[in-house]
């Protein structure tokens, strides 16, 4: 069977390296009494948290890449009574998982899955897994959206964004969606003509009065932030080929992808406590998020509150595996309703996954998903 991994390795200057590679003999681990075998039918592409890991796992040497699976089952564990053999179903699997779902198979515990509507694609199904899991969590769990509130999104044009954006609308919430290129402006307008205004990061316009003019200046209820930072770049990375690594870099200059945080077209911390109303939810994505006293008392003066996003906190902790499991139904419900719909940027096969990955950071609009079919 033939898997995706992340692999540490020593390098020249005795510091560690990242290598993708695409592994053509992968053993899979044993299957538990609670366990899934799924042939893989796509998965979604997403940047891997080296970090996170890091903490979870300090002596990981390989790293399974690929988390957003679907696909059909081809063995249950003995004990496994939600799923039989041809089921299609779909998950999220954790972070420390040591079957990389960009694979031909995986195996998963029965309790990160659930069916597939039999009216959805498996590409589909794949693009909207985390994106769903993450507003879910920020909707509904921290910011607690309600008909009519105005919920500020960044970086509304990638697969996190558009779903957001998406279940704005269906609650019935009002959006501002801000975007760092004319191109995703583009995008955005064409796919959401309802949204209150789109505000582009490359242009002069100022994010905080832009919000107050399109809220009377009472400001916004609510903002998610898909955070700022780069949990890995390019120089982290071993790549043996050399035109391949030149265009790389020469892509992650333009797109702005290898540059510090103070130059990418992001708000600041200020600019985004100023533009919430009073009582106002700011989920944000950024694990190393500081506040100088300033802000805090700006946040404190406004009634504010801070939530911290982190979706693979779900399949982490079992405390509220009932919550987790009515997510996953409810994103495969909005699939199948149509309130839910994935902006694909392009599929790729299980041996493009490796360049794919090292790619993601150049790519500001949709979702990359794999297909093995």
């Amino acid at each position: 069977m033939r898997g995706v991994y992340l692999t540490y390795i020593p390098s020249s200057e005795g510091q560690r390296k990242l290598i993708l590679r695409l592994e053509d003999h992968v053993i899979l681990p044993d299957l538990g009494e609670r366990d899934v075998m799924i042939q893989v039918k796509a998965c979604g592409l997403s940047r891997i948290d080296t970090k996170i890991i890091a903490e979870l796992l300090p002596s990981v040497e390989q790293i399974s890449v690929g988390y957003e699976v679907s696909g059909v089952v081809t063995k249950v564990g003995s004990a496994v009574r939600l799923f039989s053999v041809a089921d299609e179903v779909a998950g999220v699997l954790p972070v420390d998982t040591e079957c990389p779902g960009c694979a031909e198979y995986c195996v998963v515990p029965e309790f990160f899955l659930v069916r597939k509507p039999a009216k959805v694609n498996h590409i589909d199904c794949a693009a909207t897994l985390t994106a769903g899991v993450r507003a879910h969590t920020a909707l509904r769990f921290q910011a607690h959206v309600k008909s009519g509130s105005i919920t500020l999104v960044c970086s509304a044009a990638t697969s996190d964004g558009l779903t957001t954006i998406q279940m704005c609308e269906a609650i019935g919430a009002k959006v501002i969606a801000a975007v760092s290129s004319p191109d995703e402006a583009g995008i955005l307008k064409h796919l959401h003509p309802s949204l209150l205004t789109i505000f582009d990061f490359s242009t002069s316009q100022n994010l905080v009065e832009v919000c107050m003019q399109q809220t009377g200046g009472l400001g916004v209820n609510v903002i998610i932030d898909n955070g700022v930072s780069h949990n890995y770049f390019l120089s982290d990375f071993l790549i043996e080929s050399v035109p391949l690594k030149q265009q790389l870099e020469k892509e992650a200059c333009r797109y702005g992808y290898e540059a510090d945080s103070s130059s990418i077209l992001t708000p600041t911390k200020h600019q985004l406590i100023s533009c919430l109303a009073a009582r106002g939810q700011w989920v944000t994505s950024q694990p190393d998020l500081q506040l100088d006293p300033p802000e805090s008392q700006l946040l404190f003066m406004k009634g504010a509150s801070l939530h911290f996003l982190f979706d693979p906190v779900w399949t982490l902790s079992g405390a509220q595996q009932g919550d987790y499991l009515s997510i996953l139904d409810s994103v495969m419900k909005g699939l199948e309703k149509g309130s839910l719909k994935p902006y694909v940027y392009k599929t790729v096969a299980l041996d493009q996954v490796c360049e794919e990955m090292l790619r993601l950071g150049t790519y500001g609009i949709g979702k990359i998903v794999m297909r093995t079919v």
